[in-house]
Parts: structure tokens; sequence; C-alpha cells
């Protein structure tokens, strides 16, 4: 069956393209000194982004969930049925994750951030019978979305730049 195999593909490219940051081979934040472990005072002018913070730890999670709800959907625009079924699966994991993130996001991602849970929430929400294919895509392959979904995706709480 594809869905499954899409699903392992797509969790898959999100590890090997989002990495892990508690790696030994990751580079410390530029902010703080290798030598050192951060201070609750050196967080303090972005406490929701450490990595150690609510939003950060479940973010691989949620990134994963949305490339694979994305590459699900991204299906029907070569004309592949959608499996309804695991789409809302899908987007109600994703909404699970989520939603308890909201809070803790950082300022710099906290707009895209819920941008992209709307979209989910909404591209799901047009999965009827008989619906346009369109509605489904829209939410996310769609100009006024994809920025946020591109920044979510490309977000990282390891201290880069933001």
């Amino acid at each position: 069956m594809t869905a499954p195999r899409r699903w392992i593909l797509a969790m898959a490219a999100a590890l090997m393209t989002a990495g892990c940051s508690s790696s030994p081979d990751a580079a410390p934040p530029a902010s703080v000194p290798a030598s050192s472990s951060p201070s609750p005072s050196a967080s303090t002018a972005r406490p929701s982004a450490t990595p150690t913070s609510p939003f950060c730890l479940d973010l691989s999670l949620f990134q994963m969930g949305v490339i694979a709800y994305s590459a699900e959907v991204g299906a029907a625009i070569e004309g592949e049925p959608l499996d309804f079924k695991e789409l809302r699966r899908k987007a109600a994991l994703i909404a699970d994750t989520g939603e308890p993130m909201r809070a803790s996001a950082p300022p710099d991602i906290a707009e895209e951030f819920r941008t992209v849970l709307k979209a989910i929430d909404t591209s799901v929400s047009n999965l009827k019978s008989g619906a346009n294919a369109n509605d489904v895509l829209d939410p996310v392959y769609g100009e006024r979305n994809r920025p946020a979904f591109d920044a979510v995706e490309n977000y990282d709480c390891g201290g880069g730049d933001s």
C-alpha cells in the first residue's frame, strides 16, 4: 500500500532534513560558548526559543507530521486519489502535537506556526465526498500559506539566527 510507504519516506526525509539538535556533531548555538552550558539568565532574551522549551521539544515531530500531510495531499496534484481517513488521522496528530506548542511558540515563528495549524485544519475540513481537490490542496500549497509552511519546516530551535 502506498500511503504507509509514503509516510515512512516522508518521515525519513524529515529526519534527514531536520537532523537532531542533540547529536554530538551538532554545532553549539552561536550565542552560547561551547565550553559552558546555558544558564537560566542566558535564555531570558528568547525564553520560548530554547531547545528545551515545550515548542522546541516537539518541533521535529510537528515538522515531520506537516511534511507527511503535505506529501499525502500533494499526491492529488499528480491525480492520485486522496485517502480521507489517513489524512484525517495525520491532521489530528498534527493538531494534537501543535496545540500545546502554540503557547510557547517563539515570537519569530509564532504567526507562521498558527498559519500552518489553521491551513491544515482548513484543508482537512474540506475532505468531503465530491469535494474539489483544490479545496484540500490550496490551504497547503497555495501562495498565501506556502511561505508559512516553508518557515516552519526550516525553523531550528538550536540557536541559529532568527
